[in-house]
């Protein structure tokens, strides 16, 4: 009803993974010429897509908070001021979750970041996953616009769901807009906290015979790259001068727990990727970590969570290549992820440079006593892991662990 009442345009983003980043992105763009609200941290469900359509956080077990959202929802149906915008994030875990969300919000632009290997616990193979995602673009109206990512070639078959248009970024040269000379700048004394600062993304993108480069500090590796020029994408579907949008990406800051560089103790960078994990994001991961300088790169490791069957066969892949991406040192975390120890060790891997533990707040005194000045360590998991406690502890201003790192409300807190 208030759709149908203010009549917005609605930009909607899913993928199995970078949904949130590539939402945030977006929104950054899009809200530098428009009015425009975006989804609250990942509300991305049946609950937090209406509550997205209000302007509302969630009341959680506050029934006068819920009381407000209901005088708001009143409120909005009487008239007032709407954004032009709304930049929606929709997730899904189970079949039906996306054919639920758009018919709450059905998009005039879509935008899919990715098809991997998440949630088959409930899914049961990569086929259904795609199925499920690909409902976004087939929801399309005619005059509307499917954002693809062209480099995945199960994203990009859903271009012929389309009867509209159709506008693919990526690497490849294929690319409608395309990202090349891809570079992570670090300045000298990158043993420094304060390297952070310095640490970064530049590249250019190449869009109809024309060249931008954008630098952006904080942002590292190809997953970051794909939901900025997801956004510059989109920027360009709704008509914003191409400058424009580029000057909206320059100081972009990634959400908490999204492959976020953060100073360590003793003079080591964390990369703090805690938000989740799935086999191909802690392999991109991995990835940045060996591009970055260092005097050793360590690798905090937890559970990939919702996986299935491919739960053994998930984690093995990602143990197998550890040696080769020069990894010093490996913690793992949780029953799961000693898969990943254990193919780690039949890969070459040092057996005495990899440590186990169950649960995270086991490994945080261990990795903290290992560390050493000019390392680099990236710590990624599945949220159930909570991996951002290890974080806090070898965070160089843990008093700013509220402002820095992912699930720090206070229910979380006492999980």
């Amino acid at each position: 009803m208030v759709l149908a009442r203010h009549k917005p345009k609605i930009i909607a983003i899913t993928g199995s993974v970078g949904k949130t980043t590539a939402k945030d992105a977006i929104f950054k763009v899009v809200s530098a010429e428009n009015f425009a609200w975006k989804s609250l941290g990942n509300y991305n469900n049946e609950i937090g897509v209406p509550l997205t359509i209000l302007g509302a956080a969630s009341g959680k077990r506050n029934i006068f908070l819920w009381l407000s959202v209901f005088f708001r929802f009143i409120r909005l149906l009487v008239g007032g001021s709407y954004p032009k915008f709304l930049v929606i994030e929709m997730g899904a875990d189970r079949v039906g979750n996306i054919e639920y969300l758009i018919n709450i919000a059905r998009p005039d632009i879509a935008v899919v970041t990715r098809v991997g290997e998440a949630h088959l616990e409930f899914f049961g193979d990569i086929e259904t996953v795609q199925m499920e995602k690909a409902q976004i673009v087939e929801a399309l109206p005619k005059p509307g616009f499917a954002i693809l990512n062209c480099d995945d070639p199960r994203v990009l078959a859903m271009q012929h769901l389309h009867a509209g248009k159709v506008i693919t970024f990526g690497l490849s040269e294929e690319a409608q807009i395309r990202a090349q000379n891809i570079l992570i700048f670090q300045n000298p004394g990158d043993s420094s906290p304060t390297s952070v600062k310095n640490l970064g993304l530049q590249f250019e993108i190449k869009y109809k015979n024309k060249k931008f480069a954008l630098r952006t500090p904080g942002l590292l590796g190809n997953p970051q790259v794909y939901s900025l020029l997801a956004a510059f994408t989109t920027g360009c579907a709704i008509g914003m001068p191409e400058q424009k949008i580029l000057v909206a990406l320059k100081d972009f800051t990634p959400p908490a727990g999204r492959l976020r560089p953060l100073p360590g103790i003793k003079n080591t960078i964390l990369l703090d990727d805690t938000y989740n994990s799935s086999p191909d994001a802690v392999i991109e991961a991995l990835k940045v970590l060996k591009q970055i300088r260092a005097h050793r790169r360590i690798a905090v490791l937890g559970d990939m969570l919702e996986l299935g069957t491919a739960t053994e066969t998930a984690h093995r892949r990602v143990g197998r290549l550890l040696f080769d991406l020069g990894i010093n040192l490996l913690f793992t975390v949780g029953e799961r992820a000693k898969f990943i120890a254990d193919e780690a060790r039949l890969a070459g891997l040092n057996r005495l440079k990899i440590m186990e533990f169950d649960a995270s707040d086991e490994a945080r005194i261990p990795l903290q006593n290992k560390m050493r000045e000019g390392d680099v360590v990236l710590i990624k998991g599945s949220q159930g892991l909570r991996l951002e406690k290890i974080v806090e502890e070898v965070m160089a201003e843990p008093e700013r662990a509220s402002e820095l790192l992912v699930r720090q409300t206070p229910d979380w807190k006492l999980k």
